[in-house]
């Protein structure tokens, strides 16, 4: 098997952002306890998530932080010891709380609604206890803000009528990485960043589709956002797309370095 074609297939993302179908998470599963370089690429994934949410996420309350940390020794109390039985199951690797945390906002990330509803039912409970209401309650709405934009985000990418498109590194930066989904019907395009060098602060990157060979503009972006998963403007058609690094705010045309492009 190709293992280097198969992780930059771009399934491994799709994977653990929870866009793929059960089959292939069986697959990948299966794959990853067979091929070590395939757990490693999976688990690399998961940690970019965690550092990232863990660096954009506001301090919360020293009290709700103490509160979360009993919860989840509370959790870990009544844990069911596993068989020896299953001495075939990959590593699984150790995270301290925090961490776990961000592994939850993980699965909020990919749309799970599930602990969105569990947290902020939480966080409900504690403010009756909270000396700062307003504040707590403003958090609380901005959460449960984001939280639903990421669901509609989860549930736009699962439509059937999504192409998604892995666009490559060249050689200005080989080990670049974009992952670009393209609704065929409505003409939304969501953008995700894999790997892009960190650009000058006079610079952006801006992303282009090219049809009959002629740049389309779809919007600049920056590289910490608060999602992700960034919408960047419609396109009609597209039959391949393209990142440059162009002056702040844009060009009109593309006047930089081309640093990814992948056909449809």
């Amino acid at each position: 098997m190709n293992t280097r074609e198969y992780i930059s297939s771009g399934i491994i993302e799709s994977c653990v952002l929870g866009l793929a179908t059960d089959e292939e998470r069986r697959e990948l599963d299966a794959l990853a306890r067979r091929y070590p370089e395939i757990a490693e690429a999976r688990d690399r994934f998961e940690q970019q998530l965690e550092a990232s949410l863990l660096a954009d996420a506001p301090a919360p309350p020293a009290f709700l932080k103490e509160r979360i940390g009993q919860a989840i020794a509370g959790e870990t109390a009544r844990v069911v010891p596993v068989s020896h039985a299953s001495k075939e199951q990959a590593p699984v690797r150790n995270l301290n709380p925090w961490k776990w945390v961000a592994a939850a906002a993980v699965l909020l990330l990919a749309g799970s609604l599930y602990w969105a509803v569990s947290i902020n039912n939480r966080i409900e409970q504690l403010q009756g206890q909270a000396t700062d209401q307003a504040r707590i309650s403003r958090e609380l709405e901005e959460t449960r803000r984001r939280l639903e934009a990421m669901q509609n985000e989860k549930e736009a990418l699962q439509k059937p009528d999504v192409k998604s498109v892995d666009l490559a590194g060249l050689p200005t930066a080989p080990k670049s990485s974009v992952t670009v989904f393209w609704d065929s019907t409505n003409k939304d395009v969501y953008l995700m960043v894999r790997n892009l060098p960190r650009p000058a602060n006079d610079r952006q990157y801006q992303l282009w589709a090219l049809i009959d060979n002629k740049p389309v503009d779809l919007g600049v972006f920056e590289l910490r956002q608060e999602r992700l998963v960034v919408k960047m403007k419609n396109v009609q058609k597209a039959q391949a797309f393209a990142i440059t690094l162009e002056p702040k705010g844009g060009s009109a045309s593309p006047t930089g370095n081309m640093y990814v492009y992948g056909k449809l």
